[in-house]
């Protein structure tokens, strides 16, 4: 429960405890929340409406929102409607769609969020049960054992799920459905929205169609960097059922005018030729962050997906040491521990955003690859624990005993390229310059300022 003490924010710099440390903690994956083009839409909305328009939707709507969900409505080539925040898109969408005669199957683990949701199925005796996780095979015998009895089984999960950063077997499930009449998916693809597919549509439906028997969730509030959820059908029936009937999209509070310019403003941005070179960028350096991981050898306990990964190391203890170790050395980590995994399934997880140099995403593994020994040491736990923990190999790569290398090596070029020309070093960023220069004599940003 930290509070960030910057009076203003420097990309992806923070100040913790009073020490400046590397951000790997964001989900806001594309960077664009410093993007002008974003604030001004958001300062243009005060400017016309207020700082708030407090009507309930089932009343009046801003008619910010209407512009809004016609332009996702291009993004997805399908129906959609805003909600204040996914989980009440959630709250919404799950007991308006599902009947009382039909049954839920959630995968093990799909987001807090859909299981809050689910969770108001029971009062009205709905047959729910938790399935293992992306095990199509068994989804399958339940599918088989349940059809006789319910004329619609849902099967509820993520696309890019927010722990281990692994993802749904969608190809799988969309076999599945077109095998089973019965069989419906209603799937959470906060973590794939803007990092995937064309126009940043996510990814679930990256490369595919829009299934008619699923129902997509999505957030606003991370790669899209705005806030608010988006809720997706297959027809404007259902959209209309939900819009009605949907108890947050009558009772709650709506999104505000500075949320739903922004929101605007980075739609316009997922519907241009741009977003193609900025979904690139990111995958460089999520490709060239999945490379430093296995050059150091950290027990990964999945491939990435969308800009999620997480290391393993067993325990809670083992988890609080590393990230202490972690901040101490001037990077902010997740802890990813109980609930959110097992109890003996901890882990160190750590996104990447477009906001990260390859110099930072280096120096943070292999700082983190000679903090990790040391941690298993002092906790008496072994390397051989923890991948057995997570079924997981042996990293063939020894783990690093001796110092890190300051200056990075073998850093590709991106993409692109900027040329910044500077009179004085109180113009550039000291961690920027201390990552190449730090070692180098008096060169450093102190010495030279």
């Amino acid at each position: 429960h930290l509070y960030s003490e910057d009076e203003q924010f420097s990309g992806n710099l923070l100040k913790l405890k009073g020490k400046d440390v590397v951000n790997f903690g964001s989900c806001s994956y594309l960077g664009l929340e410093f993007d002008s083009r974003m604030k001004d839409a958001a300062k243009e909305a005060i400017d016309k409406y207020g700082t708030q328009f407090s009507e309930s939707r089932a009343y009046v709507s801003l008619g910010l929102y209407e512009e809004l969900e016609t332009l996702l409505e291009k993004i997805f080539d399908a129906y959609c409607i805003v909600s204040p925040t996914t989980t009440l898109g959630h709250i919404a969408n799950i007991p308006v769609l599902v009947s009382d005669e039909d049954a839920v199957i959630m995968d093990h683990q799909v987001h807090s969020s859909v299981q809050t949701a689910v969770g108001l199925l029971k009062g009205r005796n709905v047959h729910i049960e938790l399935l293992r996780h992306n095990r199509m095979d068994h989804l399958e015998e339940r599918v088989k054992e349940l059809r006789a009895k319910h004329p619609k089984i849902w099967y509820m999960a993520d696309g890019i799920y927010s722990m281990y950063g692994d993802h749904s077997p969608v190809d799988e499930v969309y076999a599945l459905m077109d095998k089973y009449a019965e069989l419906h998916y209603y799937v959470d693809d906060a973590h794939g929205m803007s990092v995937y597919g064309k126009n940043g549509r996510g990814f679930v439906l990256n490369n595919r169609h829009f299934h008619p028997k699923m129902i997509l969730a999505t957030s606003m509030a991370k790669a899209f960097a705005t806030g608010g959820g988006i809720l997706v059908y297959p027809n404007k029936e259902l959209k209309r059922k939900v819009r009605t009937c949907g108890g947050p999209l009558i009772t709650s509070g709506p999104m505000q005018p500075s949320g739903l310019g922004a929101a605007i403003a980075a739609a316009k941005i997922h519907l241009s030729e741009e977003l193609p070179i900025i979904q690139a960028s990111l995958q460089e350096k999520v490709k060239f962050a999945l490379q430093a991981v296995k050059k150091y050898g950290l027990p990964l306990v999945s491939e990435p997906g969308a800009s999620i990964f997480f290391i393993g190391v067993c325990l809670p203890k083992m988890g609080y040491n590393m990230v202490r170790r972690m901040l101490d050395a001037g990077y902010y980590v997740n802890l990813g521990m109980f609930p959110a995994v097992s109890i003996k399934k901890t882990g160190v997880r750590f996104t990447i955003t477009n906001l990260h140099t390859f110099s930072q995403i280096e120096s943070m593994i292999a700082t983190m690859a000679k903090a990790l020994p040391e941690a298993l040491k002092e906790e008496g736990i072994t390397l051989e624990e923890v991948c057995e923990s997570f079924g997981i190999p042996i990293p063939t790569t020894t783990l690093l005993t001796h110092p890190v290398e300051t200056k990075p090596k073998n850093i590709p070029t991106p993409a692109s390229l900027e040329l910044f020309h500077c009179s004085t070093i109180k113009n550039i960023d000291p961690f920027e310059w201390d990552m190449m220069f730090q070692e180098e004599g008096s060169f450093d940003w102190e010495g030279l300022d």
